[in-house]
């Protein structure tokens, strides 16, 4: 699977799909033990641009990856904050 590693969503948008390897791409840049929420993986107008509807979808891609085999050796579903935003945190 490639990993995309920028983001332009000036010229076209990205699919759900190709935002969730993004997001899991930024992973390996966190420390252990440090906690985040979904929209802290990407700069800041960057996840502004994406439609609701796109990062909501996104929220629930990104938490299946957590709870998966793969995403499990990674991160650690902390709690859900306000507005439903999960917390997780690298290992």
């Amino acid at each position: 699977m490639n990993t995309i590693t920028t983001i332009d969503l000036s010229n076209s948008r990205l699919s759900v799909p190709e935002l969730l390897e993004y997001a899991k791409g930024e992973l390996p840049k966190l420390y252990s033990g440090e906690t985040f929420i979904l929209s802290a993986l990407f700069v800041g107008y960057e996840w502004l641009r994406i439609p609701l509807k796109d990062r909501r979808l996104l929220g629930r891609f990104f938490l299946d990856f957590a709870t998966s085999e793969e995403g499990r050796g990674m991160l650690e579903i902390v709690e859900v904050i306000n507005q439903g935003k999960q917390r997780y945190m690298c290992k």
